[in-house]
């Protein structure tokens, strides 16, 4: 079974948006090399969550994706990013009843530090053509990134 056949049948299920609108989130795949990188995202694009699962430095890989996609402005520090590593006991996996399944980092959009209550502030949305990750306006309905919407 492939990470991402795992992650889809144990984590797929219903998700909410959290720090945008409260309405159902999808999990997408921005990324996949052995591992998946997956985003939380509501049908408006609004990122939730980055979530990596794999093998290697999950962290770092989140942390790159993350903080290329806040630019600049964008803080994404070490502690922002947290880590789990997921046995198959902990999945229900009874075929396999012992080992790691897969290791887990994860960054959430909504972290207490970073949170704004400014209704101009910006915040990292997932494009529904390339699934890229880009940042605009809390309040933008838009549902592509810039390159895409030129096209």
């Amino acid at each position: 079974m492939s990470v991402r056949s795992i992650v889809l049948e144990k984590f797929g299920g219903p998700q909410t948006c959290y720090g945008h609108c409260n309405q159902p989130a999808d999990m997408k795949v921005l990324r996949e090399d052995g591992g998946v990188v997956m985003a939380i995202a509501c049908t408006k694009g609004y990122v939730s969550r980055v979530v990596a699962y794999g093998s290697g430095d999950n962290a770092s890989v989140v942390k790159s994706l993350v903080g290329r996609a806040l630019g600049t402005g964008g803080d994404v520090r070490e502690e922002d990013i947290r880590t789990a590593t997921r046995y198959a006991w902990d999945l229900g996996m009874e075929e396999k009843a012992s080992g790691v399944v897969f290791k887990v980092a994860y960054w959430i959009q909504n972290y207490r530090r970073t949170k704004s209550e400014d209704v101009g502030r910006k915040g990292l949305f997932v494009c529904d053509r390339c699934t890229g990750l880009f940042m605009q306006p809390m309040s933008s309905g838009a549902t592509l990134c810039p390159a895409c919407s030129g096209r």
